[in-house]
C-alpha cells in the first residue's frame, strides 16, 4: 500500500508499474479543475524515488536546463540527501502509466525565515513537463499539489522564478508578479567543476573526431 493525499487527506492506494508498486500522491481537492481529471487518469503523481533515474528523469529535466554531469551515482547521492530532510525538499514526479516514464517534475524547497515570527517560505524549482505530454494540466497538477505541501509544512507564500513567457501559466495557477528576480552565477569548485570540465573535454574531442571523419 502506498500513502495518497486526496483533499488534505491521507488514505491508502496502490499503483502498480514495471518496478512494482510506488508511493503515490494525488492532489485533487478544491485547488483543480474537474475537467482536468479524465485527462490525468493515464498518470500517478507521487513523490520522487530511487529507481526514478532509470525511468526518464534526467532527460525530462534536460528539457529545463543543463543537467551537467548527472550520473546515477551523483543522483542517488542528491537523493538520500534531500531523504534526510523532507520538511524542506519536496520533489514531486508524474509518471506515465502505460510507459512507466517520468514525464513531470517540480521541487519544494522550504526556507526556515527569522521574519514573520520564525515562518517558512516555499520555493518552486525545476518545473518542466516533458513536450509530449504538454497541454492536459499536468503542470498545474503539480503546482496545485505542492501549494497543498507547503501549507502543510508551515509555509506562508510560496514563490518561483520563472520566464516571462511562463507568465500566463503560472497565473492560471494562482500565482501573480511580484517583485524583481536577479541573480549572480558563481564559477563551480572542486568535484563539480573537475567532473563539468572533464564531460566538455569529452564532448569537444568527440566533435574534433567527427569533423576530422568527414570526407
Amino acid at each position: 500500500a502506498c500513502l495518497l493525499l486526496k483533499s488534505g487527506i491521507l488514505t491508502e492506494a496502490r499503483h502498480i508499474c514495471a518496478s512494482g508498486p510506488v508511493r503515490v500522491v494525488s492532489s485533487s481537492g478544491t485547488m483543480g479543475e474537474p475537467d482536468l481529471a479524465a485527462k490525468r487518469e493515464g498518470y500517478a503523481l507521487r513523490h520522487l524515488q530511487e529507481g526514478d533515474f532509470g525511468k526518464g528523469y534526467a532527460p525530462l529535466l534536460a528539457q529545463l536546463t543543463d543537467v551537467g554531469a548527472l550520473t546515477e551515482e551523483r543522483f542517488l547521492e542528491v537523493y538520500k540527501l534531500r531523504e534526510q530532510r523532507p520538511d524542506a525538499y519536496r520533489t514531486l514526479v508524474i509518471e506515465h502509466k502505460s510507459t512507466c516514464k517520468i514525464v513531470g517534475t517540480a521541487t519544494l524547497l522550504v526556507e526556515a525565515k527569522f521574519v514573520h515570527g520564525g515562518s517558512r517560505v516555499g520555493h518552486v524549482e525545476d518545473v518542466v513537463v516533458e513536450s509530449a505530454h504538454r497541454g492536459v494540466g499536468l503542470a498545474k497538477w503539480l503546482l496545485d499539489t505542492l501549494a497543498e505541501e507547503g501549507r502543510a509544512l508551515g509555509c506562508y507564500k510560496v514563490i518561483l522564478d520563472c520566464k516571462e513567457s511562463n507568465i500566463p501559466l503560472y497565473e492560471k495557477c494562482g500565482y501573480h508578479f511580484s517583485e524583481v528576480h536577479m541573480r549572480l552565477d558563481l564559477p563551480p569548485t572542486g568535484e563539480v567543476a573537475a567532473a563539468n570540465g572533464q564531460e566538455r573535454a569529452s564532448s569537444e574531442t568527440e566533435g574534433d573526431s567527427a569533423k576530422r571523419s568527414k570526407p
